[in-house]
């Protein structure tokens, strides 16, 4: 990805680029070699924890439901990574692919919606 392109996205484009990158390494963590596999599973951790940090305390019920699941995968990244537990990455693997296509539908619905006349799209936002 071109480095200007990343200072052009929105949060939530930024957002959406992380997680494909989190699916593209649980997905090739699956069949790599072991110290592939590593590598892929710490980086994997790592993109789980700039996505922890990029949450918004005021983001209400879904920032705590995304707080809980980047936890979880993040310490089952870790056992998969410690235990070579190839079950666990493929779990890994269905959630990131999950919430990789869930953040792409909200995005999409998100562009659908009209602003009112005269509103500003951001006046709802605290």
């Amino acid at each position: 990805m071109n480095p200007n392109r990343l200072y052009e996205m929105s949060p939530q484009e930024l957002t959406q680029a992380m997680l494909h990158a989190l699916v593209y390494h649980y997905e090739q963590a699956r069949t790599a070699t072991i110290a592939e596999r590593n590598r892929h599973l710490r980086q994997a951790r790592e993109l789980l924890a700039k996505l922890h940090q990029g949450l918004h305390d005021g983001g209400g019920i879904i920032s705590a439901q995304l707080d809980e699941l980047y936890l979880y995968m993040a310490k089952s990244s870790l056992e998969a990574l410690i235990e070579q537990d190839m079950d666990k990455i493929e779990e890994l693997h269905g959630l990131a692919t999950e919430l990789d296509k869930t953040w792409g539908e909200a995005i999409e619905n998100a562009r659908l919606k009209p602003v009112p006349a005269g509103g500003n799209r951001y006046e709802n936002y605290q």
